[in-house]
């Protein structure tokens, strides 16, 4: 569903679809790379990096760049040329660019962004459209999580991580804003959300569910999308337990049918129960994932962009 666009009359472009706006690279080397190129194909430095003030990308294809230019891991919410797309005839790019170290994510998105603009002639748009998911409310039964309060002194209990030292969950004692993840044998997943918002809990939970349903991105499967629907806008500390049949496949390819949809059964004492992510999040955190078709998200039209870039 489209619920709103900008139309683009055929032969003029607006100007300000075609103009570099804001923070801009200090210097910025953009070559086509040789496709003989052989792996590992590194992407370095940026912000909440070691080396904050030079970003090289080795290798990256026009969709890489675009998903960090929009800050966007769904290929699906940007739009454009078939040739994108093709895997058959990718045209991959070797970037060198220099910033300020003080530059921040969104500042760096804006950049690429620019950089797509001046080198490669990007002309695009945004529209908002609908997208299948879910809505994540408060069940019936009521909440079953509680509000936390941050650690006021994350130093210290970082120090305990470092000697190895864990709490009585089983998990590293550290502190802060954190999404740790323990999976055990035969897809059985132990995952614990410390001082996470629901903004930030969601943050990644459509792949998740695409994974344990055994329709995961590394299947070739668009993932769904989930929306706060809850109200809550605290911090809570939570483990959640689930089976996850992709993870399950993936080290057992061999097993199909419908006991690997299932899972594997679990002892009694085993936690989780083998149990659905979507059936987990009811039962041990009084959430609810409701089906919905039309999950609002923003999503990027690309009208062209150069597959040559202008020369440095």
């Amino acid at each position: 569903m489209i619920r709103a666009s900008v139309i683009l009359v055929f032969g003029i472009v607006p100007a300000a679809f075609c103009s570099a706006d804001g923070p801009t690279f200090d210097v910025a080397s953009v070559k086509i790379d040789d496709p003989r190129t052989r792996p590992p194909y590194a992407v370095t430095g940026g912000p909440d990096t070691s080396d904050p003030g030079r970003f090289h990308g080795l290798h990256m294809s026009m969709s890489a760049l675009l998903t960090r230019a929009f800050g966007t891991r769904n290929t699906d919410q940007i739009q454009g040329p078939k040739w994108l797309n093709d895997s058959s005839g990718t045209i991959y790019y070797d970037i060198n660019a220099t910033m300020q170290p003080n530059t921040t994510k969104e500042q760096f998105q804006k950049m690429v962004e620019n950089l797509l603009i001046e080198r490669f002639h990007m002309v695009f748009h945004h529209e908002t459209r609908g997208f299948p998911g879910y809505q994540l409310v408060v069940d019936t039964g009521g909440l079953k999580i509680n509000e936390v309060t941050s650690d006021p002194n994350p130093s210290a209990a970082d120090a305990k991580a470092v000697r190895g030292e864990r709490g009585p969950d089983g998990f590293p004692a550290v502190s802060g804003s954190r999404t740790i993840s323990q999976v055990a044998a035969n897809g059985q997943h132990r995952m614990k959300y410390q001082e996470r918002t629901m903004a930030e809990f969601i943050s990644n939970l459509g792949f998740l569910i695409g994974s344990s349903q055994g329709r995961g991105v590394l299947e070739g499967f668009p993932q769904p999308r989930v929306v706060d629907k809850t109200g809550l806008t605290g911090k809570y500390t939570f483990i959640l337990e689930y089976y996850d049949a992709g993870a399950a496949a993936r080290r057992a390819p061999l097993r199909s049918g419908p006991a690997a949809a299932d899972g594997p059964p679990l002892a009694a004492s085993e936690p989780g129960g083998g149990i659905s992510i979507l059936t987990a999040i009811q039962k041990q955190l009084g959430l609810r994932l409701d089906k919905t078709a039309d999950v609002p998200l923003d999503v990027i039209v690309i009208v062209s962009v150069d597959k040559t870039p202008t020369p440095d």
